[in-house]
């Protein structure tokens, strides 16, 4: 990767931080934060199926994406975790880089727009009956799966192979387009995704690292868990 192209990903990460850490953290509604460990009763027709899927059925579904990577590398003769390796200045950066996106996290849950409305009923009725009865330490375990396999397949795999072929800028888009459709819940969560996974992409490039992102996915994730799940009361 050119030196010039890491340095335009580093000047569009700091523009991105700096906007999302002043939706996030400038907002006055983040004071309001109430403290819920226990879970809601929700009359929600997916809660009955929520329930049945266990954590070790969930770590599985994250762990089969792994595995879709790796065939995905032999298919393409790419090693999918070519580019991961220790670094503890790479390490540090994906703990860093978690804290923006988990602010816009925390933005939308307390914003009064419309658009994300629906978007907050939507956790509501998934992640409280799913995850709400989860110790802390299966939450971080799910995190950590995710973390690994969901970047090892949308930016190792995916991003990785396209970015052989076609224009790397291209290849951040493409693989943010089919991350957002993994996560088509809503069309408000999955441009929120595909945005994520953007952003996930550009800390690939800029660090040269699939460390660095891996890590962010899953501080974000457990971060994240765990303000909904412990922290955060609607209403």
């Amino acid at each position: 990767m050119s030196a010039a192209l890491r340095s335009c990903c580093g000047v569009a990460l700091i523009i991105v931080w700096g906007v999302l850490l002043n939706l996030g953290f400038g907002s006055s509604s983040l004071c309001r934060i109430g403290v819920e460990c226990a879970t809601r009763n929700s009359q929600h027709p997916c809660k009955s199926l929520n329930r049945r899927l266990s954590f070790s059925t969930c770590c599985l579904l994250e762990l089969a994406l792994l595995n879709v990577a790796v065939l995905w590398s032999g298919i393409f003769h790419r090693p999918t975790l070519l580019d991961v390796h220790w670094s503890l200045k790479c390490a540090w950066i994906g703990f860093v880089a978690a804290v923006p996106p988990f602010a816009f996290f925390i933005w939308t849950l307390n914003s009064k727009l419309q658009l994300f409305h629906h978007h907050r009923n939507l956790l509501e009725s998934l992640l409280r009956p799913l995850f709400g009865k989860w110790s802390i330490l299966q939450l971080f375990a799910i995190s950590l799966v995710a973390g690994i396999s969901e970047e090892a397949f949308f930016r190792g795999a995916i991003q990785g192979s396209l970015a052989d072929r076609v224009n790397v800028i291209l290849a951040v888009v493409l693989a943010s387009a089919l991350f957002g459709a993994f996560h088509l819940l809503t069309w408000t969560y999955a441009i929120i995704a595909a945005f994520i996974g953007a952003y996930l992409g550009l800390l690939w490039i800029w660090t040269g690292n699939l460390l660095t992102p891996m890590i962010t996915h899953a501080v974000y994730d457990f971060a994240a868990l765990m303000y909904f799940l412990r922290l955060y009361r609607s209403g």
